[in-house]
């Protein structure tokens, strides 16, 4: 067992942070937190309310009411796109302030406001939190990965990752991904160290044209190399490696045969029993890659 007064430098150092469980992450909503996250609110609202009223005196003048009436939709639509981009605009304002008070940095750290890491980690996440609570709500999917871009969080707007959760700190997102239904990536979470709860954060890389099943998670510190598929319910150990080009299965995730083997697998001639003869012929599968695109 460690020393209580023993460095939280030290401890990192020492412990095999892979043999811990995966557990939530969590942030705390401190009293400044929950102001900056009114503030945004209100702020957020002013353009479209100036607008609103603005409308509603033109509309009531007789000159010009049956055509207003007639542009209502562009209208209400020219409000709701003005939340939308007030919100992410004074939310990236609000980042870049808290980055330039206190510097974002991986470790661990305890779960006290004293401690300034985690405490501006909180109000960092309250803001974020705002971003995609309000961008879940736009009607284009990828709407989602441009909200992970505006919080400096590497991602393409071809992936599919509106399926699944995410951390929003310290991951770096591959290109042209696939997040499968319920699947979670963590680059954070609670562990109990001498009946004491820290915090770690370690930062999760994922390649290019990987795949994550259903359900699977990613645990913090996890590197996913290009072109890895992660099956369902799968779930990766803390700090784990996963090496390019092979499917893995399991919990912790292990090895279950390279992602080239499927391929050539499903290539194979397919064959089909008859009813009534029992005779196995072959029959064709349209197999999509990369061979059937004409130069």
């Amino acid at each position: 067992m460690m020393e209580n007064d023993e460095p939280i430098e030290s401890k990192l150092e020492t412990l095999d942070i892979s043999q811990f469980p995966i557990t939530t992450s969590a942030f705390t909503w401190f009293p400044v937190g929950s102001i900056i996250y009114i503030i945004l609110n209100i702020l957020s609202l002013m353009m479209p309310s100036v607008m609103i009223l603005t409308f509603f005196e033109a509309a009531m003048d007789s000159n010009f009411f049956y055509w207003r009436v007639w542009t209502i939709f562009i209208d209400i639509f020219a409000w709701w796109g003005s939340y939308i981009f007030c919100t992410i605009f004074l939310s990236k304002l609000f980042l870049i302030i808290l980055k330039l008070i206190h510097v974002p940095k991986e470790g661990l750290f305890k779960m006290e406001k004293s401690d300034k890491d985690y405490y501006y980690y909180c109000l960092r996440v309250v803001v974020k939190k705002f971003i995609f609570w309000t961008w879940n709500n736009f009607c284009f999917p990828w709407a989602t990965n441009v909200a992970f871009k505006w919080c400096d969080m590497r991602a393409d707007l071809k992936s599919t990752m509106f399926d699944g959760w995410s951390d929003v700190e310290f991951i770096d997102f591959g290109d042209n991904m696939m997040i499968g239904q319920g699947a979670v990536i963590l680059s954070s979470i609670i562990i109990r160290i001498d009946n004491e709860d820290y915090f770690l954060i370690k930062k999760v890389m994922l390649g290019d044209h990987i795949v994550l099943g259903g359900h699977a998670i990613v645990a913090p510190g996890t590197v996913i190399g290009q072109g890895t598929t992660l099956g369902i319910w799968s779930i990766t150990q803390i700090g784990q490696v996963l090496e390019p080009d092979y499917i893995y299965i399991g919990q912790p995730a292990r090895k279950y045969q390279p992602s080239q083997k499927f391929i050539e697998y499903g290539r194979k001639l397919k064959v089909r029993r008859l009813v009534d003869s029992g005779e196995k012929v072959p029959y064709d599968i349209k197999i999509y890659s990369t061979d059937n695109i004409d130069d």
